[in-house]
């Protein structure tokens, strides 16, 4: 067996660490982007609801609110060196949308709940949050991979699981379906693609 060229390596969790593709899609109003957003997004969202004290029967309308200012606001999102990645600006906009929500239900004078928006979000974690998170944006990257192995032919899926997750040599792949390595390593060029299109940037 040859040595596995880089291209055959497997996949990194940096290579699958970028928003750019999702946020050009989500710009374009695509209904079918969307709704794999909603689909792979909407636990991560719901475990941040949750963890801003709002009540289990009000979650439902914090999470539709939350995906619809997204869809508002996603054409402003911008991304800059070292700071505002995707997943901060979604946990950002539930923050304040907890916050509204909190003003309805509890209304005061103007300005009284206005530190809930500004006290930035690292500062409320403690290491069983920062955990729970953590699996919680695991469960996101599952969904992720689920929802592109159910676009992909099984033999697509297949090719690019044993290539870029197994790290074989396309080569390899390539004798075990008798196909040629060029089309091993496109298969899983079309799949890396899509997994970026969705997958979550680390903050």
């Amino acid at each position: 067996m040859g040595t596995a060229s880089s291209a055959d390596e497997p996949i990194a969790e940096s290579e699958l660490s970028t928003s750019s593709s999702l946020v050009d899609q989500l710009r374009a109003e695509s209904p079918e982007r969307w709704n794999s957003f909603v689909l792979a997004y909407s636990p991560l969202l719901r475990f941040w609801i949750g963890r801003e004290r709002i009540r289990p029967d009000h979650v439902d309308d914090i999470l539709q609110e939350t995906l619809k200012s997204a869809f508002c606001a996603i054409s402003h999102f911008q991304k800059k060196e070292g700071a505002g990645s995707f997943r901060g600006w979604l946990r950002t906009i539930v923050r304040r949308r907890a916050a509204d929500h909190f003003r309805r239900q509890n209304p005061l004078q103007p300005g009284q709940t206005d530190f809930l928006e500004n006290i930035p979000a690292g500062l409320q974690k403690d290491p069983v949050e920062i955990e729970a998170e953590e699996s919680a944006v695991q469960g996101l990257r599952a969904r992720v991979m689920e929802l592109v192995r159910r676009e992909c032919t099984p033999k697509a899926w297949e090719m690019f699981w044993l290539s870029a997750v197994e790290g074989l040599p396309a080569s390899e792949v390539a004798s075990r379906f008798g196909v040629t390595a060029a089309a091993v390593r496109m298969a899983k060029a079309r799949v890396l693609h899509r997994l970026r299109d969705l997958m979550p940037q680390a903050d």
